[in-house]
C-alpha cells in the first residue's frame, strides 16, 4: 500500500519512491505543489546542452534551491557534449546539494558503429571519475532503438565491465522486448526506473500507463519481482494521466 507521503511499503522495511518529471511548459512551483498535494516524493528535472528545463542554468538551479523539494537533474546530452558539461552540471550539483545525477546519453553528432560504445564508455569513465571525486553518484539511461548506443545487452555489459561503480537506470519504455529486459536486468540490477507505456511494435513511444501494452504486472511479478528502488513515471500528458498512472503501478506493486 502507500502512505500519504508517498512511500509503497513491500513488507518489511522495504519502501519505493515514486516520482515524475517537472514540466518545462508548467511554472515549476505549480510542479512542486502538484507532486506534493498527489504524495510524489521526487521531481525530474530536464537538463541539455540548450539549457536547464529549457531556462537559464543559473535562473533554473535558483528557482529550485528556494521550492526546497527532492529532485534529481535528467541530463539529456550527445556523448560528444558530456566532457564540456560534467563541470557545469557538478557546480549546479553542489549548489542544489545533491549527491545523484542522471546522464541520458545519446549520439547524433558522428555516426554510430560498433566502436561507438566503446568511445562512450571512456566518456562516462572521465564523468564517472568527476563525479565520484564531488561525491556524486552517476546514473546512466539506457536507450531505445531510436537512439542505438547503451541500447543492446551487449552494450550494457560493455559498459558495466568498463565502470563498474556506474549505476544503472533502466527505462522500460526503451525496451526492445521482455527477453531484452531480462537480458539487462541479468547484467545490472537498476536502482531506478523509468516507466512509461508504449506500443512495443512501435520503437519509440512515452504514454500514460494503460495506453500501451507494456505487461508491468508481468514485469512486477516476474521480471522485476521485489524491486525496492525508485520509480520516475515519464507521463506529461495531463494531472490526470500522471495520477492515474501511479495509482496503475502503486496497484500492480
Amino acid at each position: 500500500m502507500s502512505d500519504s507521503a508517498g512511500f509503497l511499503y513491500l513488507g518489511g522495511e522495504n519502501m519505493i519512491e515514486i516520482g515524475y518529471p517537472a514540466r518545462y511548459f508548467n511554472p515549476y512551483c505549480g510542479e512542486v505543489n502538484f507532486a506534493r498535494e498527489n504524495g510524489f516524493r521526487l521531481l525530474q528535472v530536464w537538463y541539455d546542452k540548450d539549457g536547464f528545463q529549457h531556462k537559464d542554468y543559473d535562473e533554473q538551479t535558483q528557482i529550485i534551491k528556494e521550492n526546497d523539494f527532492p529532485t534529481i537533474i535528467h541530463a539529456v546530452l550527445d556523448m560528444n557534449e558530456i566532457d564540456e558539461h560534467v563541470p557545469r552540471l557538478v557546480k549546479i550539483l553542489k549548489t542544489l546539494e545533491h549527491k545523484e545525477i542522471i546522464i541520458h546519453p545519446v549520439c547524433r553528432s558522428e555516426e554510430i558503429t560498433e566502436g561507438s560504445i566503446y568511445k562512450l564508455a571512456h566518456k562516462v569513465k572521465s564523468a564517472l571519475d568527476i563525479f565520484n571525486n564531488a561525491g556524486i553518484t552517476l546514473y546512466l539511461e539506457n536507450n531505445s532503438k531510436l537512439d542505438p548506443i547503451f541500447t543492446t545487452a551487449k552494450e550494457i555489459e560493455i559498459m558495466f565491465e568498463k565502470n563498474p561503480e556506474l549505476e544503472f537506470l533502466l527505462d522500460i519504455a526503451h525496451i526492445d522486448d521482455y527477453e531484452h529486459l531480462k537480458e539487462m536486468v541479468s547484467i545490472r540490477k537498476p536502482k531506478i526506473l523509468h516507466i512509461a507505456d508504449r506500443h512495443l511494435e512501435i520503437i519509440h513511444e512515452h504514454l500514460p500507463i494503460g495506453q500501451g501494452n507494456i505487461d508491468y504486472e508481468l514485469i512486477f511479478k516476474n521480471i522485476l519481482q521485489g524491486y525496492n528502488g525508485r520509480i520516475i513515471l515519464e507521463v506529461i500528458q495531463s494531472d490526470e494521466d500522471i495520477i492515474n498512472s501511479k495509482k496503475i503501478i502503486e496497484r500492480l506493486i
